[in-house]
């Protein structure tokens, strides 16, 4: 039976160097395969070449020694995606400190916290966010003093040692600092680096910034392992900036979340999609009925993902080479999958469960960045939070977060499931359902809607939701009342906040189930 549960791509452990200094060992990859010369990014109007980008590398990394900035200590950057971030994120890594994106368009409040969580020695900020900060804070102008002469030799670091730190996402709980390893990116690019199988010189853009795991290895950990070139924007992206960036620049593999390709859909030249070789979806569920319209215009270029800040990047991937409608594929090597019970002993296959995954980049997270950082051993399980199941030949179906599963009468519902039927609906963008508590006591679903630019009639949508969930669904699974609103809340991934849908009074809001 364990071999049905649990399922592996994993190989031998390799031996790790003394020396592995990932800002190091990525300028050497350019240099063996020639690829000085070649466009690593693109912003705005300018190139910029692998060997351009490791020469400001070098100088960054003597600036910040030169302030005395030195091994294994936090360096919080507060940068918005560009060349900038990237320079200064590989010369935090050749130093042998550890860089810690933030979020630059948190609150100053956030900002704040960010800046505690992290216990940095020093930040890294662009001047418009320097005085948000308290403690000792440098602008990337403050660091193009030092020459090539300054910089020294890359610092000598295992592969285990700590490389850069990511903030979760805080979407159950206050944020976490989770680490990763110098030798972390090579296992990235062995799985879903693999799988993408990017080309040299070949064009990405990532919609999600470098302040999270998944947008740090689109841009920075993937590309430059495989000689590809990567579009940055300071600016946070909407449907117009992505689709002008797509047509500007010929970009083939865009990364993206569910809600963001909706948007996109929605767009008068949504069409320029059709000339991807590859979209990236992840960051939350993807609903049914958006994948299948995504899948009308990419088919089998449409790559549906899943990972975590924990893991790093993605570890499991359904397609490009197989595709299963609506599943989150297989298991990607060196990682390994199963499903568990509450006792953590794993279910049958084809039951729901929780989803757990053992591999060699895990960091489940620590409170504070002074904190010794925890790593999961390579054959340790992590809890994901996910509801899942595993099927016999492998697959994975995920059905949203185990905190967002509902009780209804008695029973466990998957927003998901409900959510799935309602997106299908004409006219609807995007739905959300939470158990409401009603003055009687009893508890019921609550569907809260987005509609599609010019849908009118939301008492007639009203209606249509309940009808479509009657003649599909057990009644108990069937919203009561239907709010439509003008976005649902998300964290900065994307993410639904059920918790603050959950805390929604709004009863004097509620379209009911009639007619106009």
């Amino acid at each position: 039976m364990t071999d049905i549960l649990t399922h592996s791509g994993a190989a031998p452990a390799e031996t790790a160097p003394a020396d592995a200094n990932l800002a190091a060992r990525l300028e050497q990859l350019a240099r063996e395969k020639g690829w000085l010369e070649r466009t690593a990014y693109l912003q705005g109007t300018h190139r910029y070449s692998y060997g351009e980008v490791y020469d400001r590398v070098r100088r960054t990394a003597g600036a910040l020694r030169a302030l005395g900035v030195g091994r294994g200590e936090r360096v919080l950057l507060a940068l918005p995606d560009s060349v900038t971030f990237v320079v200064t994120f590989l010369a935090v890594l050749r130093i042998g400190a550890v860089a810690v994106p933030v979020n630059t368009f948190f609150h100053a409040d956030e900002l704040r916290s960010s800046e505690e969580i992290a216990e940095a020695s020093i930040v890294v900020s662009d001047a418009a966010l320097r005085e948000e900060f308290r403690g000792r804070t440098v602008t990337p102008r403050d660091l193009t003093e030092a020459d090539d002469d300054s910089a020294g030799a890359p610092e000598p670091v295992p592969s285990d040692a700590p490389a850069f730190a990511v903030f979760t996402s805080g979407t159950t709980g206050a944020p976490r600092l989770c680490f990763h390893d110098h030798g972390d990116a090579r296992h990235f690019d062995r799985a879903i680096g693999g799988v993408l199988s990017l080309r040299q010189g070949e064009v990405s853009y990532s919609v999600s910034r470098m302040y999270f795991a998944y947008g740090l290895g689109n841009s920075v950990l993937l590309p430059l392992q495989r000689g590809a070139s990567a579009v940055l924007t300071p600016e946070r992206a909407d449907e117009t900036i992505a689709l002008s960036v797509l047509q500007r620049h010929g970009v083939s593999v865009l990364y993206a979340q569910p809600s963001f390709y909706a948007r996109l859909l929605a767009h008068p030249d949504a069409q320029v999609l059709g000339r991807l070789r590859l979209a990236l979806v992840a960051g939350e569920t993807l609903p049914r009925p958006l994948e299948d319209r995504l899948r009308r215009i990419l088919g089998p270029r449409l790559l549906n993902i899943c990972g975590t800040s924990e893991i790093g990047h993605a570890v499991l991937a359904n397609g490009p080479d197989e595709i299963h409608p609506y599943s989150l594929g297989r298991i990607l090597p060196p990682y390994r999958v199963r499903v568990v019970d509450d006792a953590e002993v794993p279910v049958p296959a084809g039951e729901v469960g929780r989803l757990q995954i053992a591999g060699p980049t895990i960091g489940p997270g620590v409170r504070r960045g002074s904190l010794p950082p925890h790593r999961l051993a390579p054959d340790e399980w992590f809890t994901t939070g996910d509801s899942a199941r595993l099927d016999e030949d492998g697959l994975v179906w995920l059905f949203g977060r185990v905190d967002d599963i509902e009780i209804v009468a008695g029973a466990n519902v998957h927003p998901t499931e409900v959510e799935d039927l309602i997106t299908g609906i004409a006219g609807i963008r995007e739905a959300a359902v939470v158990a409401v508590r009603r003055p009687g006591g009893v508890t019921s679903l609550r569907a809260y809607v987005v509609t599609e630019p010019g849908t009118g009639r939301p008492a007639a949508l009203a209606k249509a939701v309940r009808a479509t969930a009657e003649a599909a669904l057990t009644s108990y699974k069937v919203p009561e009342d239907v709010e439509f609103v003008d976005a649902l809340p998300r964290n900065s991934t994307g993410k639904i906040l059920r918790r603050v849908l959950r805390g929604w009074n709004t009863e004097d809001k509620v379209v009911p189930d009639g007619t106009d």
